[in-house]
This record gives structure tokens, sequence and C-alpha cells, in this order.
């Protein structure tokens, strides 16, 4: 009878894995943050619908995940419009229950990144926020990061800081100072991010109160950022993500962490179907509990509008 030692196939299978390694060594896939160009084809896809930030998937996998996202669309009930709601709501309760239950129904995870990751990861609360990978900005020297509304709290900031790095330049900001409760909140903010005094709003709130507010394009301009790429965009404003979303789309943004607030608005067809069009897939979904589930934290990552295939775009322009 012929046999073959347990040690000999182990010993063969390592030396397999090891001819794999090595061939594996000898033509490395260059980080997207460098810049250098991608030299193995397999790879090629992702890298390019991603705008280099996926250097590592493979075209397999990639075309997998688009036919994922292809699957989901339109990643709503067709009963879309029925539960949202005007800007006014008398019944408090009743404006929960409707949005939970819309939330529960429309608009899900449709594209899932590799190793998201909660920043920070202690933290409590809506506070810390899911991010796409962000060990890929580690070696991105330009690393660009917004953060709106802030609650007087840096959790976040301190977070991207600490497990992306200190080359990231991050800028805070709100319409309320905190002071009263941090001392001083922009020499709080030291060290970590740079504390403006400012909300982001419409054109009009803008031009109202010049002093409160600034469009994003405006913001982009003062602070020297207009052909920046913006790599986290965290935004949670208490509603003013239904009326300045369009802003957004004018720049270079890669990822979107909104908390979209309470019942819909009736513009809330509009805000999914365009940034989708766009080119923002979701990747996080998540329900802020302490608000009976009437938020919603989402995580937009920015692709190539190719990576939809098999028609799976709602055309924005052509939209009632």
């Amino acid at each position: 009878m012929f046999q073959i030692s347990t040690a000999t196939l182990w010993n063969d299978n390592a030396t397999m894995s090891r001819n794999l390694c090595e061939t594996v060594v000898e033509t490395p896939i260059p980080s997207a943050a460098t810049g250098q160009p991608m030299s193995q084809s397999g790879f090629s896809l992702a890298q390019r619908q991603s705008f280099g930030y996926f250097d590592d998937i493979s075209d397999e996998h990639w075309k997998r995940a688009q036919q994922i996202h292809a699957k989901m669309f339109p990643n709503h009930s067709p009963r879309l419009g029925q539960y949202s709601n005007a800007l006014v709501v008398k019944d408090k309760m009743a404006e929960l229950k409707m949005s939970s239950f819309w939330y529960a129904q429309n608009f899900h995870e449709e594209f899932h990144c590799p190793l998201a990751q909660r920043i920070p990861t202690d933290g409590e609360g809506d506070g810390p926020k899911w991010v796409c990978d962000p060990h890929r900005l580690k070696d991105k020297k330009d690393c660009l990061v917004y953060s709106i509304g802030s609650n007087g709290k840096a959790e976040f900031e301190t977070g991207v800081r600490d497990e992306i790095g200190n080359h990231c330049e991050i800028h805070t900001f709100d319409v309320g100072s905190y002071n009263k409760r941090n001392g001083n909140f922009a020499e709080a903010l030291k060290g970590i991010a740079t504390f403006h005094h400012w909300g982001f709003g419409t054109k009009e709130e803008a031009q109202k109160q010049p002093r409160r507010f600034k469009t994003l394009q405006q913001t982009m301009k003062e602070l020297g950022h207009a052909n920046r790429t913006i790599d986290l965009f965290k935004i949670d404003c208490e509603w003013c993500e239904w009326f300045t979303y369009e802003q957004w789309l004018n720049q270079d943004i890669r990822q979107i962490l909104v908390e979209t607030h309470n019942a819909p608005m009736p513009n809330v067809q509009d805000f999914f179907y365009k940034l989708h069009d766009a080119g923002f897939v979701i990747f996080n979904k998540e329900a802020n509990y302490q608000n009976g589930g009437g938020g919603v934290e989402y995580g937009f990552l920015k692709l190539s509008t190719d990576f939809f295939v098999d028609g799976s775009v709602y055309d924005a322009t052509a939209m009632k």
C-alpha cells in the first residue's frame, strides 16, 4: 500500500505557498496613495473605478461587487414616497415612527468595503463614524478631512488622527462655539483640527447671515482648498443635509459620512438618487438608536459611474 506522510504533504504545500508568495513579492501592487501606475491588469478594474482607492482587489472580486450592487437596484420599496413627511410634523412620535419605518424599507447598504472601521473604535453614541478602509489613507500625504457639526466634541477628529495619522489636515465647522462647555473650543482642538465658527447652509442663508453660514464652495475657496480632494466629509448638521447636498456633488469628495435626520423630507428621493448617480454607493447604514431610529448614519463612497452595470442608475436628470 502506497502511503504519503502528512509531513510530506505539509512540506509540499509550504513550498508551494512560499513560491506563490515569492511570485507576488516580485510584482508588488503599488499603493494608490503614491500615485504609481498599476502594474497588474488583474487588479486594474477596481483601481480605475475607485479612483485609485482600491489597488488590491481582483477584477473577479470587483465584478461580483458590481453584480451585487446591480441586484440591489433600485434599493428601495415601490412605495418610496408614501411615508415622506413635510417640513413640520406636529406629532413627534408619529414623525419618528414614520421615519424609522421608511428607513427600514429603503436605501440599504449596496457596497461592502473590505476593512471598514468605526472611528474612533472606542467611541459611544453617534459620535463615531464608519469609514471605508481608513488604512488606505495612511500614505496619502495630502489627506483632507472636513467635519461639519461637532456638538462641542472632537472624538471623530481625534480618532482620525490616531487611526490614520497626523498628516491628515482636519477642519471642524460649527455655528456653536461650545466655549461654555469646553473653555475655548478652538484652543481645545489645537493639535487635532482647525476650528471654524460657521455652519454650512444654502446660498440664501449664506447671503442673509454671511458670518454664521457659508456654502461648501465658499468655504473651500476661503480655506484655499478649491482644487483639493476632500477624503472624508463628515456632516451632522441637524437637517441641513436635505438642503445642501447638491453642493457636495460639485466638489471632489471621496467619502460622505452623513447623519440623515428624522422623517424624510419631500426631496428625499432626489437626495439618494442624485448622490447615487454622481457615483456614491452606500457602504454603511446604521440607525441612531438614541433617536429611536429616526436618524440614520450613512456612509457613501465615491466610485466611477461605470461601476454601475445592467442599467443600475436612476438618471437623475429624468426625475420628476
